[in-house]
């Protein structure tokens, strides 16, 4: 495979129109990838920009109108993009964020600004809103419109399919890394250019008036992205979930996504295969929320580990590569090792998941002999528990309402925690499809890493999609892999978690610092 075949594979056509050549602008309609480090799609739009000798126009757009849209959402959203503000000048192209009002449509803006394009980019994101955006985009787009994979080491579409189980796909990970590595996206689109991919002042002015378009005022923007009372009053008119509050100190945007990434790497790493599901101090990223917003690029964090190890491919084990072995085969700590595990192959697995089946969200999506055993026992008693009795966690399970409200107040769960709490919610649901409904409601609304294909997978792996059966057969579960809060505690330190998350507990003082 050639360089320009590999880069060529993260971009894929949307529509069968033609490049517009007299157009005032390439138009990167940024979705998912919000951001300017490690973009597809950003390289995509500087080369036309170069090779057309036209400006780059960036439009960050953030939709209100979704079904989970919440003050949570919004404003770690919004953070992102005051991040942008500044990277985006710095580095000399337009960028215009917009956060969707109920006068004006994300549909309207993008037939406005399309229609003075030269070439429309987006992102290719496979799930929830991002990926409507995408079709839509194909059909409301008179120009050549393409979406661009930023996802992960692997784009998606080498794939060629959906990968059933880790061992499956780690074996195309190993088989692909070598032409992967080769196909990242550039740290900076940009470095090296001497042309002039902004606009001027006055381009901008004459811009806006032939679209019609007025922009989200930055000093509102600045007010959403403040914390508390500020914040809260800016959003206030808007018809979004406002239970949902900002968590405090959880700010959005590459600088904290950067602070968060340091201290990982530098610190919390070498402890990750022993300490991962430490309750007390979990050797973690915590940046599934940024990966999630785009905010920072997984590709990056892998990128920023090599250079620290000093890894190079010859460090790899060649006997072992396309044979799906778990760990051993980079030549790297059993904690590197483990993490690039989880952030590579489990990871992209999800993303490979969602991207080949439509129904990655519906029970549909599991394993046949899951269907069946769950189906066995669809009708075996369980907790007359209701959702409301979920959702605010008012069961008698201490350790689950520990796990629930972290979710609530937090927008995360502990990563061990987060499997005993889908678990539970499959033994106290009326059936397995409520609960499923219920895990993807209650992720959806309150987790900032939630409506992701990773979200998809955790809640899906609970009723035994990547995995396989277990003995014995057990009441409600079958043959689905079956855990306990009984079990957690015997493996997990679980008094300080349930003391920190109890229902009348003040926000550890570690969250409100962060």
């Amino acid at each position: 495979m050639s360089m320009t075949e590999q880069k060529i594979s993260r971009i894929r056509p949307l529509n069968k129109m033609p490049i517009n050549s007299s157009g005032d602008y390439i138009l990167y309609w940024m979705t998912s990838a919000r951001r300017f480090h490690y973009n597809a799609a950003m390289d995509r739009a500087v080369g036309l920009a170069i090779e057309l000798g036209k400006p780059v126009l960036v439009v960050e757009c953030m939709s209100i109108r979704h079904d989970w849209a919440s003050e949570r959402i919004l404003s770690f959203s919004v953070q992102g993009m005051l991040d942008n503000i500044k990277i985006f000048e710095e580095n000399n192209i337009t960028y215009l964020p917009w956060v969707e009002t109920h006068k004006d449509s994300g549909n309207r803006l993008l037939a406005k600004l399309s229609s003075h394009a030269c070439s429309v980019i987006t992102d290719d994101y496979p799930t929830y809103l991002p990926r409507t955006i995408m079709e839509r985009a194909a059909k409301i787009c008179e120009v050549r419109t393409e979406a661009a994979d930023s996802n992960g080491i692997l784009p998606m579409a080498w794939a060629g399919k959906e990968h059933m189980t880790a061992y499956s796909f780690r074996k195309h990970v190993q088989k692909s890394m070598a032409d992967a590595l080769l196909n990242l996206p550039l740290k900076n689109s940009t470095e090296g250019i001497s042309a002039d991919l902004k606009f001027d002042r006055k381009e901008m002015a004459s811009l806006f008036a032939a679209v019609e378009v007025k922009f989200t005022p930055l000093e509102w923007l600045w007010r959403v992205g403040e914390t508390g009372k500020i914040s809260q009053e800016a959003m206030l008119p808007l018809n979004i979930d406002h239970e949902v509050k900002p968590v405090k100190k959880m700010k959005g945007g590459r600088f904290e996504a950067l602070k968060r990434m340091e201290i990982f790497l530098e610190i919390n790493l070498k402890r990750y295969s022993t300490d991962r599901n430490n309750t007390e101090d979990p050797a973690v990223s915590t940046l599934s929320p940024w990966f999630h917003f785009g905010h920072i690029s997984t590709i990056e964090v892998v990128v920023e580990l090599f250079k620290r190890s000093n890894w190079t491919y010859d460090m790899t084990c060649f006997e072992d590569m396309g044979k799906g072995t778990r760990a051993g085969w980079w030549g790297l700590s059993e904690s590197e090792e483990s993490f690039l595990d989880q952030i590579i192959t489990w990871r992209e697995l999800g993303f490979n998941f969602a991207h080949y089946r439509r129904d990655h969200k519906s029970i549909d999506s599991i394993p046949n002999w899951a269907k069946k055993s769950l189906q066995e026992h669809a009708e075996d008693e369980r907790k007359p528990y209701t959702f409301d009795d979920i959702e605010n966690a008012r069961t008698d399970d201490e350790v689950w309402n520990a796990a629930q409200r972290e979710l609530l107040r937090t927008g995360l769960i502990h990563n061990y925690m987060r499997m005993v709490w889908g678990k539970k919610i499959l033994e106290w649901a009326p059936d397995p499809n409520t609960a499923a409904d219920w895990m993807i409601k209650i992720n959806d609304r309150w987790a900032l890493d939630g409506r992701d294909p990773n979200s998809y997978t955790g809640i899906f792996w609970v009723l035994g999609r990547h995995d396989r059966a277990w003995g014995p057969e057990r009441p409600v579960f079958g043959k689905v892999r079956y855990m306990t809060t009984e079990s957690a505690r015997r493996k997990l330190k679980l008094n300080n978690y349930i003391d920190r998350w109890s229902e009348n507990a003040p926000l550890p003082k570690e969250i409100q610092r962060l």
